[in-house]
């Protein structure tokens, strides 16, 4: 079932294009690692992102990472894109941080990656329900999108979710009510997938499946050749969902924390 899976640096091209649809408010480089902050808002828009060689000895270089997120009031914390079933320079990594009691937090994720246009025809909408593709996401948009459940809304959410080069705020809807959404992203050829959600009172109607296929269509308009997302590993719903939509695994990610101790990090 997860086959596809890519070497390395197949994975740190994408994971290059990657971060540049979901992106924190402030970011720099150390070397060829990427640190973004984003007020905490989201582990991807908080997290360092190695993408090569940091240009520093390794410890040189988690002090420099934890002081730089300590300085910003966040935990230090860096995302590790991993191989589905293979060693690797970032498996090597992640066993380093490990040793140096960096925490796995909780919630790994799976990448997935499709070609354009998907192979899937979706479920017609419901009866007097239309798609849409905003440029900017209005406030019945933002009242549907929870992320990771939670219906708070920081101010610097919306300055994460328009972050890309170009993104549209897509739904279906019936009247005022909104029945789905997804945020779509495009870069350099590639729609990113992310903010995918069903109103809880529609679901089991082929919603999720219609969002996504209407989103990816949408994608096609504006150039895109390829379309990644993110979902949480055990989220078997929807990952049953997007295999079925025509998605494949690429490689997982999952987040290290630094301990508490600053002289530790």
């Amino acid at each position: 079932m997860r086959d596809h899976v890519l070497v390395d640096d197949q994975i740190i091209d994408l994971e290059r294009v990657a971060a540049r649809h979901w992106r924190g408010t402030e970011e720099t480089w150390l070397g060829g690692w990427l640190l973004r902050a984003a007020e905490g808002f989201t582990g991807r828009a908080n997290s360092a992102l190695p993408l090569g060689d940091p240009g520093l000895p390794l410890d040189a270089a988690l002090h420099a990472v934890a002081g730089w997120y300590r300085d910003r009031g966040l935990p230090p914390m860096i995302a590790l894109p991993l191989p589905l079933d293979a060693d690797s320079p970032a498996g090597d990594l992640d066993a380093l941080l490990s040793e140096r009691s960096w925490a796995t937090r909780p919630g790994p994720a799976f990448v997935m990656v499709a070609d354009l246009p998907l192979p899937f025809a979706p479920r017609e909408l419901p009866r007097d329900a239309q798609f849409l593709a905003d440029q900017e996401p209005d406030d019945a948009w933002l009242a549907r999108y929870h992320y990771r459940g939670s219906a708070q809304q920081p101010p610097v959410m919306r300055d994460v979710l328009i972050s890309a080069q170009a993104q549209a705020f897509t739904s279906i809807r019936s009247g005022t009510d909104v029945l789905a959404i997804a945020r779509l992203s495009i870069v350099d050829g590639w729609a990113g997938l992310t903010a995918v959600e069903v109103n809880s009172d529609h679901r089991r109607a082929g919603l999720g499946a219609a969002i996504t296929a209407a989103a990816c269509a949408e994608a096609v308009t504006r150039g895109a050749r390829s379309v990644f997302l993110q979902v949480e590993v055990d989220n078997t719903a929807a990952t049953s969902l997007y295999e079925r939509c025509g998605f494949r695994y690429s490689h997982r990610y999952h987040y290290r924390v630094a301990p508490a101790s600053p002289g530790s990090g």
